[in-house]
């Protein structure tokens, strides 16, 4: 994850030169600045998001004739998906390490946007095909995400229904800039000084642990969504109030709300219309997201049993004594899990 100051350096360049072309080609400059920004960081990085771009446009002009219900124009784009899996084994095939920035993020917009072509009304248009670049390379959620289709950037700039340019987002700007640089390091500092008390400064850890992902991956978001609104364009928010979450569920509306979406309709939904029970659908499309985030047994754990947890999470109405006990359970595999995921070497 790349230095949140030196992403808003680029997105404040971005805005100066907008600002002398009228805000003409928003999407074209934040696309333009975000590829130049990844290139400097990491080349090869840039490459791939590129060749990803390409891949895309050839599947959806090689689709876009077939019957809109053709099942090889709604499942074929899935191919798309397991670019994400270079960012686990990019050193295997280079032989050599490199930073794998946007990547995984790039790979969800880019296969969103593929799939939201395809499944239009209208024809697809040559006109279309630079949108798929513009999910691989939009400069506000180029690491951090959100994930959304470049096709809804389209039609707000199209549709003439862009938001006037909102400087007024510089408070939640700050916020953002205030989580990621000054409390997410005040909180590893404190997961450190918790972790040298030992097995009983354990539970302090890891809640401090869970904080520092949530106050850095929380204001780099901020960032993402409210450098957006400078350009006049409204992209999905990730996070939702999530300590107002009284379940699992409630949690997943309110946390990486983009990201839940996504398996949602693009994992979930197909799973349950060829007749997989909810619950498995549930249980696969989590585990597809731990995996997402990396590939290895703790984040395999994690994904497979916030699915679990969805999935079998008893419903309806409780007395109060249960919500306050349903709460604590919450916080407990929440944190648990997370630690388990990023901390715990599984």
């Amino acid at each position: 994850m790349t230095d949140p100051l030196i992403h808003l350096i680029a997105l404040l360049i971005t805005f100066v030169v907008a600002t002398l072309s009228r805000h003409r080609w928003n999407a074209a400059l934040l696309t333009g600045s975000g590829a130049v920004f990844l290139w400097i960081l990491s080349p090869l990085a840039a490459v791939f998001v590129a060749a990803m771009g390409v891949e895309a446009i050839i599947l959806v002009y090689a689709l876009k004739l077939r019957p809109r219900n053709d099942a090889w124009r709604k499942y074929l784009p899935y191919i798309l998906l397991p670019n994400f899996l270079f960012v686990d084994f990019h050193s295997d095939l280079l032989g050599f390490n490199i930073q794998t920035l946007a990547i995984s993020f790039s790979t969800i917009r880019i296969f969103m946007t593929t799939k939201q072509l395809l499944s239009c009304r209208t024809p697809v248009r040559v006109a279309d095909a630079p949108w798929l670049f513009v999910a691989g390379f939009y400069l506000p959620a180029l690491i951090v995400g959100p994930v959304f289709s470049a096709t809804t950037l389209r039609d707000q700039e199209t549709s003439g229904s862009m938001a006037s340019i909102d400087l007024s987002a510089h408070t939640n700007l700050l916020l953002g800039l205030i989580l990621a640089l000054l409390v997410s390091p005040t909180l590893v500092n404190c997961a450190i000084l918790a972790g040298a008390i030992g097995p009983y400064g354990l539970p302090l850890e890891m809640v401090f642990r869970f904080l520092n992902l949530f106050a850095a991956f929380w204001g780099q978001s901020l960032i993402a969504e409210q450098s957006a609104r400078f350009f006049g364009h409204s992209i999905p928010q990730n996070f939702d109030k999530p300590w107002l979450a009284r379940d699992i569920r409630e949690f997943w509306a309110r946390w990486h709300r983009s990201m839940a979406q996504f398996v949602t309709q693009y994992i979930y939904l197909p799973l349950t219309l060829k007749k997989v029970p909810a619950r498995v659908a549930t249980i696969g499309a989590f585990l597809f997201m731990g995996i997402w985030h990396n590939l290895s047994l703790g984040y395999a754990i994690w994904g497979a049993a916030h699915g679990i947890l969805l999935a079998y999470w008893p419903t309806g109405e409780r007395a109060r004594r249960f919500v306050v006990l349903e709460r604590a359970v919450l916080v407990i595999a929440v944190v648990g899990l997370s630690y388990t995921a990023n901390y715990a070497g599984v």
